[in-house]
């Protein structure tokens, strides 16, 4: 077997590894609904936490869109945070993490962007209740935050329609 197809065996072993860990595979962000949600992002404040970055491409967006906004991704996955890694060498203000974001601190979140699985979402309910400040910015995609009342809903216009939810962090 050459180098390159033992590299290549053992990138695909990592990438199911990690998929069965999360839960969930490395997806991407449709390039449509990313177009739909970044439409509708303005006047953000505070730092952008993106959970889940995956291979980097709303990353690179949100860079690009609001160069002047600290921007923290998470990613756990080997294969997935190397290509982020190497796509957002060119902007300084994005910090790209290779951890496990349920176990950082969320609280400093200005606005903050997911695209994850409905346990995730059940899961990161309780986390945000307990760690974001009243008036964060939560935006989803595809799987809202199950009990909340988004403030907005809007859909791409991709061929499943898919929903984008942005809600304030309520005062409990």
């Amino acid at each position: 077997m050459s180098v390159f197809g033992a590299l290549f065996i053992a990138a695909c072993v990592c990438l199911v590894l990690f998929s069965l860990y999360n839960g969930i595979g490395p997806l991407p962000t449709s390039q449509r609904v990313k177009e739909a949600l970044l439409s509708r992002l303005i006047d953000l404040k505070g730092p952008i936490i993106e959970l889940g970055a995956g291979w980097g491409t709303l990353t690179v967006l949100l860079a690009k869109k609001f160069p002047d906004k600290p921007i923290v991704a998470y990613e756990n996955s080997w294969i997935p945070y190397l290509f982020a890694r190497i796509r957002l060498l060119k902007y300084p203000h994005v910090t790209l993490l290779r951890k496990n974001f349920w176990e950082e601190d969320l609280s400093s979140s200005g606005t903050l962007i997911c695209y994850l699985y409905p346990q995730a979402m059940e899961r990161l309910k309780v986390k945000f209740e307990e760690e974001l400040a009243p008036s964060t910015l939560v935006i989803t995609h595809t799987f809202a935050v199950p009990g909340w009342k988004p403030i907005s809903t809007y859909q791409a216009s991709d061929l499943y329609r898919t929903p984008i939810y942005q809600y304030r962090m309520p005062k409990l």
